[in-house]
């Protein structure tokens, strides 16, 4: 009996949770892939040697010589974008193809993202892929597609929100949040007229938004107007279309960080070719997405940012009390300033109150104003956060797998 790419790799698998959307994986031949329909790629597809290239591409520095896209004329089901990259490999002085699929597996298994993938499904989702590849003339292997390489990667969890709890109100709290230990590092932004929040930290982005409006917008603003129709149909037959559902996704986009990410999760050398297989490997995903909320919401100015209601005699009653425990000379003045700076993060933000801090000391040492607010951060403790980022932070790490009945059942 022929073994599954799976076997070997992945064991105990008791239909655990992969929190995954968007996968970016490529393929590098000779004899690993093949093209029946080449006049589909634009520009068409041609195989080239070494002696074909023109003396600019043999002296080019370039990634890659020439990038082809394919528009099939028709495509059954989902379809993943593919991608033909053209390179020379000058240690082995040859032209070399890469193919890379870019993909939602939720949308390839079920053709919508609200369900969400376990790793019992990763047999299904390769036949999927193989199939709609080979539905539209290229042909590639399960075991192959099982070891592609894995250059970017999208984890995700949806929460449905209870009506007392706005979307708006959860983005403008998390908008509040930083990530970086010096100004202008990491990047907040809106965009779908407020309805989305992107946190960009170098080659990692985290993103807030709701599910139910994003799915709902008009046609004209889509790209995927033919595959929206089944997510549609689903948000319709659960009850969902008058009810926000909170999305958190973790984009890991380069493939150092992918390296980086996989490879400290799972124990192994940090240059260790992250395979598509590993993804599916049990709790992988799931501990990944979870430690990038906790870096987040746990950091010391985000604690401070993300505070419940509590009024400026409150807070600044519980913060004397709780400096007083420690007895020491100076705990009116650590007091002091840690109330002055918990009070203006909660209200402007944890960035905003670094830049207006930059502009008169000196960002050379930040080291001292994060002791500041580490010291803040646990003389606020006991204080509760909002009461929409705890519901948030509750049904996160509950981390229940949403599969089509869960969502009929949770609404």
């Amino acid at each position: 009996m022929q073994q599954s790419p799976l076997q070997g790799s992945l064991k105990n698998t008791d239909n655990n949770e992969v929190p995954m959307d968007t996968v970016i994986i490529k393929i590098t031949g000779p004899r690993k892939f093949k093209i029946l329909n080449r006049s589909w790629f634009v520009p068409e597809l041609t195989n080239r040697r070494i002696h074909d290239l023109s003396p600019t591409e043999l002296r080019s520095l370039s990634i890659y010589l020439r990038h082809f896209v394919f528009h099939p004329p028709y495509a059954g089901q989902y379809l993943p974008k593919v991608e033909i990259y053209e390179a020379l490999n000058r240690d082995r002085d040859e032209v070399v193809y890469t193919i890379q699929l870019t993909f939602s597996v939720p949308k390839l298994l079920f053709g919508n993202s609200l369900q969400e993938v376990s790793d019992a499904d990763f047999e299904k989702v390769l036949y999927k892929l193989r199939k709609a590849l080979e539905d539209v003339g290229i042909q590639i292997e399960s075991e192959v597609l099982a070891n592609a390489k894995v250059s970017a990667f999208h984890l995700c969890k949806n929460v449905l929100l209870p009506p007392e709890i706005r979307m708006k109100e959860v983005l403008d709290e998390l908008g509040r949040v930083d990530m970086s230990k010096v100004v202008d590092i990491t990047k907040v932004e809106y965009k779908h007229g407020g309805q989305s929040l992107h946190i960009y930290s170098g080659t990692r982005e985290r993103v807030f938004y709701d599910k139910i409006a994003d799915a709902m917008r008009p046609m004209v603003k889509r790209k995927d107007k033919g595959r929206l129709e089944r997510e549609r149909a689903l948000i319709e037959r659960c009850g969902l279309d008058k009810h926000e559902v909170f999305r958190y996704e973790y984009r890991v986009k380069k493939g150092q960080a992918v390296l980086s990410e996989i490879n400290a999760h799972l124990g192994r050398d940090p240059k260790t070719s992250v395979k598509f297989k590993d993804l599916f490997t049990p709790d992988l995903c799931k501990n990944i997405l979870l430690k990038s909320w906790r870096d987040l919401i746990k950091r010391p100015e985000n604690q401070l940012a993300l505070l419940g209601p509590v009024d400026d005699l409150g807070l600044l009653s519980h913060i004397i009390t709780e400096a007083r425990k420690h007895g020491n000379a100076h705990s009116l003045n650590r007091a002091l300033i840690s109330y002055g700076l918990a009070s203006a993060i909660r209200d402007n933000g944890a960035k905003e109150v670094r830049r207006v801090i930059s502009r008169v000391w000196s960002a050379d040492h930040p080291e001292r104003l994060t002791k500041r607010l580490v010291e803040a951060s646990e003389l606020t403790k006991g204080l509760p956060y909002s009461n929409s980022i705890a519901f948030i932070e509750a049904g996160i790490e509950r981390y229940q797998l949403m599969t089509r009945m869960s969502w009929v059942l949770a609404v």
